[in-house]
């Protein structure tokens, strides 16, 4: 039986993190390569009529030249690529390149333009990125992902960005991290745990209900709003700020009044202490 390699179950477990449920991995045949994905995509795979058995969706781990790889991956599946397309954000993805360049000494992506397989590989960052502005001038998804002369999105086509090229198992939660949103564009649409997952973890302990009242400095306009929208974690210091998804950076709040105290939050919370204050204007300013 074919050990799978320690680092492949880092990946996973930073994946299924970020998910709030298992991810799985699967080994490509004949090759020592694996995919992290979650099992989702095997029944939205099978919703496709001209599925094929070979379809890639997702990370994509190998060993080449004693090096570890960590690519992103879409490959010969029409519905999968279709969720990717209606939910591609070209900054986004621009700013996921510049982000997880630190990780690679070469840039590559690999797509096709009018059914021809095309590459853009360079050590650059800059030039890579001034190579993908020039597509973007074309408009990005309809050049990248247009119908190959079948009328068939997807099929044959692959979309391959790489993450890292020499991959230290303690960066792979900062990858997943800085590149999940390619992840969850494989999606229908984007699902609820893409906020803040593992956050909800940490806030098991806590009743699960709006604490928007326990925020001192609160406007009254905000006191006096009803509650709205489901119950979820909310980051004290925002996530892209640096804060953690420990409990001491968390709480409960509806979703309205997540939207109305985003980022404007500051303090600490235990799992018997509440020091949770809207910041005041000066500090914002700062």
């Amino acid at each position: 039986m074919i050990k799978t390699p320690e680092i492949v179950n880092d990946i996973v477990s930073a994946v299924s993190e970020k998910l709030g449920r298992e991810a799985i991995s699967r080994k490509v045949n004949n090759r020592e390569e694996y995919f992290i994905l979650d099992l989702a995509f095997s029944y939205f795979q099978k919703a496709d009529r001209n599925r094929r058995n070979d379809y890639r969706s997702g990370y994509l781990y190998f060993r080449h030249k004693r090096k570890n790889h960590l690519l992103f991956v879409l490959a010969h599946t029409p519905i999968m690529t279709s969720f990717f397309k209606n939910n591609f954000d070209y900054e986004v993805f621009r700013n996921i390149i510049i982000g997880t360049a630190k990780y690679r000494d070469e840039n590559f992506l690999r797509f096709k333009i009018n059914s021809k397989n095309e590459r853009i590989k360079t050590k650059n960052i800059q030039e890579f990125l001034d190579k993908l502005d020039e597509i973007k001038k074309h408009r990005f998804v309809k050049s990248v992902f247009a119908k190959d002369t079948k009328g068939k999105t997807g099929i044959g086509n692959v979309f391959g960005l790489r993450l890292a090229d020499d991959l230290d198992k303690n960066d792979v939660s900062k990858i997943i991290e800085k590149s999940w949103d390619l992840f969850l564009w494989l999606y229908p649409s984007k699902p609820v745990f893409k906020r803040n997952a593992s956050l909800n973890r940490s806030l098991q302990k806590i009743e699960n209900k709006c604490e928007s009242s326990k925020i001192r400095n609160l406007p009254k306009a905000i006191l006096k709003t009803a509650c709205s929208g489901q119950i979820e974690g909310a980051h004290i210091k925002p996530h892209k700020d640096g804060g953690s998804d420990k409990l001491e950076n968390g709480l409960w709040l509806c979703k309205l009044h997540h939207q109305l105290t985003e980022g404007k939050l500051e303090g600490y919370r235990g799992i018997n202490t509440f020091e949770v204050n809207l910041k005041n204007k000066r500090d914002k300013k700062q």
